[in-house]
């Protein structure tokens, strides 16, 4: 009996010595996303901290050899494993960014064997929030809806804007794991929806899928056509990367025409003000004006039904199997038959020596014989700032309400930000060919956030910063 009893405590007691010190992680490649496995003893607690381009793991009580290691994934660049006091800390070094509900998915599992657990962390810009927007309101404030849009100077003015989804018709856009031309028309209608209802007069350049003509100089300038008179122009896209880095690159961009300069990133815009102020707001004077934006959006989510459903992704679910070698992603449909030979690229008149990212091989759209005067209350210098505050703006709001990593505002000779007659901006709410990113832009919950974000800024744009007439 003595003799089983000093058997049983000393397995214990080797069994402590094998977990006294936390070995470093183990990392994995896989298509749009990085796998990080750390090997725990059993029933270790720990806690993350989301902190933008890091992510903080702290396990109290551990132990472990400090190390800084470069991974240079495009999803991780390296992570440090640092003692401090009691507590061992992983600091992973997350360019694409995370917050408190994206940029990663954590699974806790069991060892693979003995008695320990393992803590996965799956890192990708593209795992954003997918939760519909009403319940992302209700969770975020406790309302039954976001705080409604209402306007002040906009009192015996009307707003016109208009709202260009890209491509249609015989052009498909971007190919990837969903079509451009179908992700840019759902999203401008769920766009014109906000607006409308917040009493903006929209104009859509198209409401099915079609163009103006199959020649694309000749459809542009029928789109830009259509702004003159109006006070902005929002054209709506999905991006495309080249095959080297469609497991890469992800996020949203927006574009404005003007001089060269440096991409610019802000940060996300808060969606409403803390519950006690929305209490304390007083009800606007005017209720033609006024609209609750997230009011029905339950009853809504059915009426959207042109989009397919969401498959499951190739990703960690709750309880994934671990695996650290590369994973193979279901690949992209090919583009159909019939399809232009820039199917798959951007194909908007982009000037790619100015964003050195865009896909190459691309040719700019040439100008129109004759284009729609500018407006005489604006100059091409008005035209450029207002552009660029524009962008900022709908930037700020699309990243606040979809929780995607953004991409920057950036400078481009896009052709229907170069030729507008009013201030105009190009939103790219996407990749179309990210393995995660694509199943995203396929998701109605995601396409309504996206559009309530481009919507909210635009708003707000015309209610803050468009100059008085």
């Amino acid at each position: 009996m003595k003799r089983f009893l000093r058997v049983a405590v000393w397995g214990l007691v080797a069994g402590a010595l094998a977990w006294a010190q936390l070995s470093a992680p183990r990392i994995g490649n896989h298509p749009g996303y990085t796998r990080v496995v750390l090997d725990l003893p059993p029933g270790v607690t720990y806690t993350l901290e989301p902190l933008g381009p890091a992510l903080r793991i702290t396990l109290p009580g551990q132990s472990v050899v400090p190390v800084i290691t470069q991974v240079n994934l495009p999803e991780l660049t390296g992570y440090a494993l640092e003692q401090k006091g009691s507590n061992a800390v992983l600091t992973l070094l997350t360019p694409q960014g995370v917050g408190p509900s994206s940029g990663y998915k954590l699974s806790l599992l069991p060892a693979a064997s003995g008695n320990g657990q393992r803590l996965v962390l799956d890192l990708s810009g593209a795992f954003v929030d997918l939760i519909p927007l009403a319940a992302f309101a209700q969770r975020n404030t406790r309302l039954e809806a976001l705080p409604p849009f209402r306007f002040v100077k906009a009192s015996g003015k009307r707003f016109s804007v208009v709202l260009d989804p890209g491509h249609g018709g015989p052009d498909p856009g971007a190919m990837g794991y969903v079509t451009e031309k179908v992700v840019t028309l759902e999203v401008a209608k769920r766009s014109a929806s906000y607006l409308q209802a917040a009493g903006v007069e929209v104009t859509l350049t198209r409401s099915e899928d079609k163009a103006f003509s199959a020649d694309k100089r000749t459809d542009l300038a029928a789109r830009l056509a259509l702004a003159e008179g109006k006070n902005l122009y929002v054209s709506i896209h999905a991006n495309a990367a080249p095959p080297a880095k469609a497991e890469e690159w992800c996020g949203i961009e927006v574009f404005y025409f003007g001089p060269a300069a440096k991409p610019f990133y802000p940060l996300a815009a808060p969606l409403w003000p803390n519950v006690s102020q929305i209490a304390q707001a007083a009800p606007p004077t005017d209720p033609g004006a006024v609209t609750s934006v997230v009011a029905s959006l339950l009853s809504r989510s059915e009426t959207h039904a042109s989009m397919p459903p969401t498959p499951p992704l190739p990703i960690a679910s709750a309880s994934p199997s671990e695996s650290t070698s590369p994973a193979v992603a279901p690949s992209p449909p090919e583009p159909a038959a019939g399809a232009p030979p820039n199917a798959g690229t951007i194909s908007d008149g982009f000037d790619s020596a100015v964003v050195m990212e865009a896909t190459e091989g691309i040719t700019p759209i040439s100008p129109p014989s004759t284009l729609p005067a500018l407006l005489p209350t604006i100059s091409a210098s008005q035209r450029v700032s207002l552009s660029q505050g524009l962008a900022v703006k709908v930037m700020s709001y699309l990243l606040g309400s979809s929780t995607a990593t953004g991409r920057g505002v950036r400078v481009a000779d896009f052709y229907v930000n170069k030729f507008a007659p009013v201030p105009s901006i190009l939103v790219e709410v996407g990749y179309v060919t990210h393995p995660i990113e694509g199943m995203n832009l396929r998701n109605p919950d995601y396409l309504e956030r996206l559009a309530y974000g481009i919507a909210r800024g635009v708003l707000e744009y015309l209610e803050n910063d468009y100059p008085a007439r």
